[in-house]
């Protein structure tokens, strides 16, 4: 019985100890199932949080090849078309993606107006308004709004800033406003550009304003010198021809003198005027340089023999007789060498050589006279350069003659050289290219040379000034010609609805209608004969607008009588009926 008792107990303990162990085993179980169900919950809100990160980071970077590609789209806009209103906002706008960038504004403002100035926005933000700390620094991070700022200012020509507003993580922020920055870039390069051209676009409206004024100056200038000189020097050469006393012709002598003198200084001003406007024409044609050398003499020998020096031209048998080129100009360097050489030798000789080197035309003028210092050759080629400047030097001219010497021959494709010691004399050397004429020279030698019968000739005059309707009406009766004057163009044009006339010398200048105007009618007329220009203007623009008008030749003031009967037998021989 009492084993039994005892049995029970154990048994009892025993049941005890197995229902705390099961009360201890469910007690940690339920601390572990709640342990679990936290770890569940964190890897939940983990993965949530991966997942949204994964998202953002996804859009991110198609924002970021997005605007990879804007950059290379817009980069090519920008360069290949000017800033302007609609492509500005267009940019703006596709800045936007409501996630990284919610608001953008470009505010411009560029001196001069290129049709940009305004303020640019896009995105929830409404008002911007610029940080004063952009004053001091080109860029600013707005920490509370999240804003970058850039300045747009650019010296005093471009003022403005980009902003955008950034949401993104710290990472994704200095990427988007390297990006930013590089768009802010492109647009301060286009305006630049943009405004550039715009200065370079004004600069040549005043370059052409200028060079318009120029040519009207010259033109201008032309006709108010060369009109007045043609009375002078054709009064005095219509004097030779009369009875004279000798102190008469001492005083036409002075006359002549002074004249000559006078066009050849208008001549090397208007000449000077005309290279640097780029309005001086080279009229090539072949002419006989042997002749020309010839010529040279007979002018120079009389103002040599005055001085009692030794003149001698000289022209190489090896030089071409026929050459191509501007046979004024290249006399025009002559003359001004030559009459350089007498001005400044007191005594001695002056010699004068034509050659012909490696298919040039080189000719020297060397004399025996004062020379000049190697220190002051520099100055000789400069305009309105002499090397004796002051009030007290005994040799008059403008300083010009040397310079349009070197332009002239610069322009013909040659170059002028100096050697010259002082107290020894000096030597000019000139070398111009010149092509060869040897086709018709015989017939070209008979045309230019022909005498023909004009005063069978029938000539209408139309030109404005008494003066020189006086002169050009005394120079044509030498030729037997008794002209028809006419004092407009209208004038002109009432005259030939009645009458016939075999040539028609045609001022150009002249109120009521000018020659330009009257030749431009009569050829719209069906007026077939020849229309020649009397004409002051020796520009190439002046030269071009005879041309245009319709007339076929130019005769420029001041003419002489040689050179009216030239044109005369060039144009309207052919037309006379003898």
């Amino acid at each position: 019985m009492m084993e039994l008792e005892r049995r029970i107990e154990l048994l009892g303990k025993k049941l005890e100890r197995e229902k705390a162990a099961r009360k201890d085993a469910e007690k940690l179980l339920e601390v572990k199932s709640y342990e679990l169900f936290n770890a569940k919950k964190l890897l939940e809100n983990s993965l949530e949080k991966l997942k949204q990160k994964s998202e953002t980071d996804s859009e991110l970077l198609a924002y970021q090849a997005k605007i990879e590609t804007m950059l290379v789209e817009y980069g090519r806009l920008f360069l290949k078309h000017p800033p302007s209103k609609p492509l500005i906002q267009e940019l703006v706008d596709s800045l936007i993606d409501s996630i990284s960038v919610t608001a953008c504004c470009i505010d411009i403002s560029c001196t001069p107006d290129v049709g940009i100035n305004t303020s640019y926005t896009s995105g929830r933000r409404q008002k911007w308004a610029r940080p004063e700390q952009l004053a001091t620094t080109k860029t600013f991070w707005d920490q509370t709004e999240g804003i970058l700022w850039i300045s747009l200012d650019s010296e005093k020509t471009i003022s403005g800033f980009f902003a955008v507003r950034i949401k993104a993580t710290r990472s994704w922020q200095q990427t988007i406003k390297k990006h930013i920055t590089i768009f802010c870039e492109m647009i301060r390069a286009s305006i630049r550009r943009q405004l550039t051209l715009e200065e370079a676009i004004e600069a040549r409206r005043r370059a052409e304003a200028s060079e318009l004024a120029t040519r009207d100056f010259l033109a201008m200038i032309n006709h108010e010198l060369r009109t007045p000189l043609n009375g002078v020097l054709g009064s005095a050469e219509l004097l030779e021809d009369t009875r004279l006393t000798q102190q008469q012709h001492k005083l036409l002598n002075t006359l002549n003198h002074s004249g000559e003198l006078l066009r050849a200084i208008i001549n090397d001003l208007l000449d000077y005027s005309k290279i640097n406007a780029g309005m001086l024409e080279l009229i090539e044609k072949p002419f006989n340089c042997h002749n020309m050398a010839k010529m040279l003499e007979d002018i120079f020998h009389l103002r040599a023999s005055e001085k009692r020096l030794d003149l001698k031209i000289s022209c190489s048998n090896k030089v071409p007789r026929w050459l191509i080129g501007d046979e004024d100009r290249i006399k025009q360097i002559f003359v001004n060498l030559i009459g350089n050489a007498i001005k400044f030798t007191a005594k001695g000789h002056i010699s004068v050589h034509l050659d012909w080197q490696e298919e040039r035309l080189v000719f020297s003028v060397q004399d025996s006279g004062c020379g000049i210092a190697k220190e002051e050759q520099n100055k000789l080629f400069k305009p309105f350069s002499q090397v004796d400047l002051s009030s007290k030097r005994s040799h008059e001219g403008t300083g010009l003659g040397l310079a349009i010497c070197k332009q002239l021959s610069e322009q013909m494709k040659g170059e002028i050289q100096l050697d010259s010691d002082y107290g020894k004399g000096t030597t000019f050397t000139v070398s111009l290219p010149l092509p060869i004429h040897n086709q018709n020279v015989d017939d070209y030698v008979k045309t230019s040379q022909s005498s023909q019968s004009l005063n069978n000739l029938n000539v209408l005059v139309v030109e404005d000034l008494k003066t020189n309707q006086m002169l050009i009406k005394l120079m044509l009766s030498k030729l037997d010609i008794l002209p028809t004057i006419a004092d407009n163009g209208q004038q002109a044009l009432d005259i030939l609805s009645s009458e016939s006339f075999d040539v028609i010398l045609m001022d150009c200048r002249m109120p009521v209608m000018d020659g330009y105007c009257a030749t431009r009618k009569l050829r719209k007329g069906g007026y077939a004969k020849p229309i020649l220009a009397l004409t002051a203007g020796t520009t190439s623009a002046e030269r071009e607008e005879c041309l245009a008008a319709g007339m076929d030749d130019i005769l420029c003031k001041p003419y002489q009588s040689q050179e009216l009967r030239e044109m005369l037998e060039k144009w309207g021989a052919k037309y006379s009926p003898s």
